[in-house]
C-alpha cells in the first residue's frame, strides 16, 4: 500500500516536528525560568583598586605611525554569586567588565576592561583580588586624564536553545589622573 520511502518520510517528519516542538518549549522556558529569579539575588561587589595613566602607542609596538595616546590601566577587586543564573537550559555565562563614561563629542563610551567565560555553575562564584585588567582603555580623543568613568559587571547568558539575554549589576566609580611618564 505505502512504499517504503513514503513510510521513511512519514517517520522522518514527525520526528523533525516533535524535536522543533521540544526546542521550541525550551526556548521559552529558559527566560521563564530566569524571570522568576529576583533582580538583586545575584550578589555582584565591583571595586576599583587603583588607576594609572600611561602614555603609550596601540597597536604593534614599533608602530610610530599611530599617534601617542594616553592608556588607562586599571586594578580592580570582583566577589559575584551568578549561581541563580544557572538553569537546564544554561550553556555558559560571558562575563566581562565594562568601564562607561561620557565625552563631549559622544554620550556613551564604553571599554570592556576584562572578561572571562564561565562554563558550569560551580564556577559562577567570581572572587578576584587587585585583578589588573586585561585590555588597557584608551579613548578615541587619545585623552583619558579627567574623565569620570564608572565601572559595571556585564554577563551574556548564552542558552543551549533560544535567545541570548545580556544583564549587568555593579558599579564602581573612577576619575582616570593625569598620565605618568
Amino acid at each position: 500500500m505505502h512504499t517504503l520511502s513514503q513510510r521513511a518520510n512519514t517517520l522522518f517528519a514527525f520526528f523533525v516536528t516533535v524535536l522543533f516542538s521540544v526546542l521550541g518549549a525550551v526556548a521559552i522556558s529558559g527566560p521563564l525560568l530566569l524571570w522568576r529569579v529576583p533582580k538583586d539575588a545575584n550578589a555582584v561587589d565591583l571595586s576599583v583598586e587603583a588607576v594609572s595613566v600611561k602614555m603609550g602607542r596601540l597597536g604593534y609596538y614599533y608602530d610610530y605611525s599611530s599617534p601617542a595616546t594616553e592608556l588607562g590601566l586599571i586594578q580592580f577587586n570582583l566577589d559575584a554569586d551568578l549561581t541563580t543564573l544557572w538553569n537546564w537550559n544554561t550553556k555558559q555565562l560571558f562575563l566581562y567588565v565594562v568601564a562607561e563614561y561620557e565625552t563631549p563629542s559622544h554620550n556613551v563610551n564604553q571599554i570592556v576592561i576584562w572578561d572571562d567565560i564561565i562554563t558550569s555553575k560551580e564556577d559562577a562564584i567570581v572572587t578576584l583580588r587587585n585583578k589588573k585588567a586585561e585590555y588597557v582603555a584608551s579613548d578615541m580623543s587619545h585623552k583619558l586624564a579627567g574623565i569620570r568613568t564608572n565601572l559595571s559587571l556585564h554577563w551574556n547568558i548564552v542558552p543551549h536553545v533560544g535567545l541570548l539575554m545580556t544583564q549587568r549589576a555593579g558599579s564602581a566609580p573612577l576619575t582616570f589622573p593625569r598620565a605618568s611618564q
